[in-house]
Formats: structure tokens, sequence, C-alpha cells
């Protein structure tokens, strides 16, 4: 029996289900024989920013750390059809389940071009599977807390156990040539030291319950600090499993940062399940009465967002955040998107295609979902009528001017009193740009659009 494990992003060995399943298979049937495979499509790939970057670092090391322990991943280039003569000779193809557009339509005609051969598909990425959690008529929940309630009432699953042994000795290393990998390795090039692997995402996880979960809470708004998991790249690549971070977390003495921190393990997955129901999310609002609205043509503005040259302190540096290290923490995330779509009024679509570009953390649930949220037009969304105003933000969560003073160093000798607003005359010493935008006029015109 030969068994292939197809992995995706999944790039780790511990609390994998593909791995756990594959060991399992090979404990039952002693003739059988394992091997990875990973398949490029160069259809799939987009251009290398940082989103791409790191997606290939993570994978290079998991290849390394695969060779290390004597399974070498033999990579395949080419459409649908390259993929199913290389696999050919699986008498059992096992991946880990990608349940969103594209994947989900491409895993389905695999199946299906497989014919009688055997392939499973395993829940791996979340917790529960995206319909295991309805109401009792069984429709599915549109709002958090209700789903939130649900969930917590459900089974969850521990970490799987892989038995790495077994796969070591039952290996199976056919003939590969994977010297093309050695150019998209190479353009995944950066110089933002992303910290990409399974051991980093591990060592980062006991950093953040150590020090950072209690205050978690307390901390998580403020950009200065270092007090967020990071964990949003590592679960993108999967190089660590969302059990695994559940369960430590789970095990931490309870106080307000644990359960806030489980209450956004939970969105995550409440945001999947949205867009599984709404599988057009990605182009329409779910609040379908916003599906007409009439969003700016600024092409000037958006630009300016895209490039932190927007005159707003706490925006540009947020944006400038984005652009030098392909992340952005979460509180900044909702002030940049609520002053795209409410102080600027453009669809949020755009915004949420530069994300989709810029940020290593990417998951298309989660983004769209909190697109949605921020420009009042999805599910659970934060109501129109509130439109963040982007200093008063400022000043709350970046009180000294710490964060500012680091994206924006043309301003970073202004007092605590200036740094979130400079005079006139301030901007032109400093040769920091006017406001793009006034704040006072765009939040009335969002409102008055919006209704």
């Amino acid at each position: 029996m030969n068994i292939i494990c197809w992995i995706r992003s999944d790039f780790r060995i511990e609390d994998n289900h593909m791995l756990a399943q594959a060991a399992q298979y090979l404990e039952d049937n002693p003739q059988a024989n394992v091997e990875f495979v990973f398949w490029i499509n160069p259809d799939y790939i987009g251009e290398y920013d940082a989103r791409q970057q790191y997606f290939f670092q993570a994978l290079e090391q998991f290849a390394k750390t695969c060779k290390s322990h004597r399974m070498p991943i033999r990579f395949i280039e080419g459409d649908e059809n390259d993929f199913l003569e290389a696999t050919a000779m699986a008498d059992l193809l096992l991946f880990n389940a990608e349940y969103v557009e594209p994947f989900k339509t491409r895993d389905d005609n695999i199946i299906k071009k497989r014919g009688g051969k055997k392939t499973e598909r395993l829940l791996d990425r979340h917790l529960l599977h995206p319909h295991a959690v309805k109401k009792n008529d069984g429709s599915y929940y549109k709002v958090f807390t209700p789903y939130k309630n649900a969930f917590l009432k459900k089974e969850l699953p521990v970490p799987y156990s892989v038995n790495l042994t077994c796969l070591q000795e039952r290996y199976q290393t056919r003939r590969q040539n994977n010297t093309f990998m050695v150019e998209y390795f190479k353009q995944a090039g950066s110089d933002v030291a992303f910290k990409p692997g399974e051991e980093q995402a591990k060592k980062r996880l006991d950093q953040f319950l150590q020090t950072s979960l209690a205050s978690y809470e307390e901390q998580r708004d403020v950009p200065s600090i270092d007090g967020t998991s990071l964990m949003s790249r590592y679960l993108r690549t999967g190089e660590i499993g969302i059990r695994t971070i559940f369960e430590a977390v789970s095990q931490k003495e309870d106080s307000k940062g644990k359960q806030t921190y489980i209450t956004e393990l939970i969105w995550r997955e409440f945001y999947y399940t949205i867009l599984l129901h709404y599988p057009e999310a990605k182009r329409l609002p779910v609040n379908e009465q916003y599906t007409n609205i009439e969003w700016e043509e600024d092409e000037k503005g958006f630009q300016a967002w895209c490039e932190g040259k927007t005159g707003y302190p706490i925006v540009d540096a947020a944006m400038r955040q984005l652009n030098t290290t392909g992340w952005m923490h979460n509180r900044l995330r909702m002030i940049v998107a609520s002053f795209l779509t409410k102080d600027l009024l453009i669809d949020w679509q755009k915004g949420e295609r530069y994300f989709q570009q810029k940020l290593v953390d990417y998951e298309a649930a989660s983004n769209i979902g909190g697109w949605q949220w921020a420009a009042s037009v999805g599910t659970d969304a934060v109501p129109y009528f509130r439109v963040f105003n982007p200093t008063t933000q400022s000043k709350k969560f970046d009180k000294d001017g710490t964060f500012i003073r680091q994206y924006v160093p043309e301003i970073k000798e202004l007092s605590n009193k200036y740094i979130h607003e400079p005079t006139d005359q301030q901007r032109q010493d400093h040769a920091y740009l006017m406001p793009i935008v006034d704040h006072d006029m765009a939040r009335k015109r969002a409102i008055a659009r919006f209704k």
C-alpha cells in the first residue's frame, strides 16, 4: 500500500492530522509505505510580496526539517493533470482539508479524477468543522456571541499524536528532481527576519503564554507593546496546530486575558463558518442592504492610504508597518480599515485586496470578515454610525506616540501633545503631509451615505 501525504499549508510534524493518520495506517498495514509531496501550480502564485515571501520561507524551512528527519519532500510543478500523474501510484492520498474556494473545488476535482482510489480529506486547520456549530433549527449563526456560547459547549479535539519513528522507518523516497524549487526559494528572500518554522512557532507561543497572556486584555490594543501572540502567521502556514494553541492556553490559570484570547480564537472559527455560507463574501457584503452603496472613486486617496501618506500619523504609521514588515497590529487594522471605508468612503474590497497582497498572516475568512466588520457591511458588524476618529484612537492606544515615532520618523521630535495631530506649521517644518481629508466632514458624509 502506497500512501502519499499531500502537504499544503501544514508545515509541521507535531499535531498534524494528516501525519497522525498516515502513521496509524502504517501501524495497521505492515507492508505500507509513505511519502510526502508538495504540488506547486504556477497559476496559483501571485507576486512576491511579503505574503508569498513568508509562505515560501516557511515551506523551505519545513523541507529542511523533513530532510533532517530522513523524509525528503518530493516537489511537483505543473497543473492538475501533472499532479495526478505524479501521484498516480498512491493507493491512498491524504490531505488536510481546505473548505474555502477555489481550493475546495480543486480538491473535489482531484478526488473525482482519482476514481476508485482512496482519498481522505481531514479536518486540521480548525478546531471544529465549519458546519459543526448550528442553531436548534439547523440554521447557522450570523451573530458572534450566541455562536461562541454554542461553540464552547462542543467537545473540542486535543492535539494529534504523530508517530514520527513509524513515518521515518516506512518512508519511501522516490526519484526526485527538486532543482526547480531553488528559484522559488531564492525569489522569496527578504530583508525582513520573518522567523518561520515549527520551532519558532512553539517558542513564540511559550513566550506569549509566559509573559503576555494574563495581561492580553489590557495590552493587546497597544501597538508599541509586544502584547499579542503573533500566532496568526504560523496558523496560516500550519507551522503550529490550532489544537496545540487552544490546549496550551486552556491549561493556563484563569484570567481576563486568557478568556479574551480564547474569544479571539473562536472569532477565527466564526468567520470561517460565515465564509462557507457566504462564498461570495469576497466581493459582496454579507449584509445585503449595503450591496449598492455608492463608494467614492478616489484613486489618489487610495494610493495615499496604501503608502502611509494620509497626514494622519497613526494611519500612516500602521500602513508603513504593514509595508515594511508584512504585518500590522490588530487595533491598527481596525483604525486603517475604518479610515479607508468611512473617512475616504473607498470600497472595502480594495483594502481587503491590498491586505491580501501584503499580510504574511492573510487568511481569507478572517480578513474578509474583519474588513466587512469595519465597513459596517458584514455579519454582526460595527454599526454604520460608529466611525473611528483616528486622532482619538491614536491618543488612546499610542498615548506617548512611541509607535508613531518608530514608523513616522519625520515627526519623531514632536512632543506627546502634538505627535498625534501636528499643527500646520509643524507639518511644514518637518516635511509632513497635511491631512488628505477632514475627519469631521468625512464622518458626516459616511453616515449620510449609509443612511
